[in-house]
């Protein structure tokens, strides 16, 4: 299954970057990031403060086994020019096998 999944990953994924914490150099991996789109009428991309406007918009990440998503600690993942912190990271299993991760991102503000 996880040589299936890899295949899908290879011809529709992107293609993301996972900087671990204390590391400089990132790892390239493929991944499926999509906006995690809400149901109701009071969500807002951004969310006015008194410091400014602040994204609290999130995505969707499917990765593969190697991405391990809750060993980035203070880590970011990195696609099209955007960084994004993980706020949410499960394993997904077929059994035994470790398939996929899922993980749940948030943009992260640039300092």
């Amino acid at each position: 299954m996880t040589g299936q999944w890899r295949q899908i990953l290879s011809r529709y994924g992107q293609t993301v970057t996972l900087y671990r914490q204390g590391q400089e150099e990132g790892t390239v991996c493929r991944a499926f990031l999509q906006p995690m789109m809400e149901q109701s009428q009071d969500f807002y991309q951004q969310l006015p403060t008194p410091l400014g406007l602040v994204r609290r918009d999130q995505w969707i990440c499917l990765g593969g086994p190697d991405m391990a998503l809750d060993q980035l600690g203070d880590g970011y993942l990195e696609w099209n020019g955007e960084t994004f912190a993980v706020r949410s990271a499960q394993p997904v299993y077929l059994g035994d096998e470790l398939v996929y991760w899922w993980g749940l991102l948030a943009v992260r503000e640039q300092a």
